[in-house]
């Protein structure tokens, strides 16, 4: 038995409710919880693969322009034209690169980038 199960990253937000909803509606996540009212802290699913939690912030939120969280999908072309029909920023297109991967990157409403991709 492996003993460990599985991981999330904690990302801080500025407004966890709007967060959750923008990750619900234009990137086809789940709200699968909310803590207190409004919301301080949440959680989202993506076809119980990926799960990423957001937590209000009480200092200034610094973001690294090179951090990219990287998720893996099994038909990378599929969701680029979901999030192109969404209205999704799309910061770098589809394409492949040398490295084996087809991928993109977009950005959400926190300014942080997400890199989508499926290897070649």
């Amino acid at each position: 038995m492996n003993l460990f199960s599985h991981s999330s990253i904690i990302l801080p937000v500025e407004n966890v409710k709007a967060t959750a909803e923008y990750y619900r509606d234009k990137l086809g996540f789940a709200i699968s919880f909310l803590w207190k009212d409004p919301p301080t802290y949440a959680v989202v699913n993506r076809d119980d693969a990926v799960g990423l939690h957001f937590t209000t912030s009480n200092h200034p939120i610094k973001k690294d322009d090179q951090a990219r969280l990287y998720i893996f999908v099994h038909d990378v072309d599929k969701v680029y034209k979901e999030y192109q029909n969404a209205g999704v920023k799309i910061l770098e297109p589809i394409n492949n690169t040398d490295y084996k991967m087809r991928e993109f990157v977009i950005e959400d409403i926190n300014g942080y980038k997400l890199v989508l991709g499926k290897g070649t």
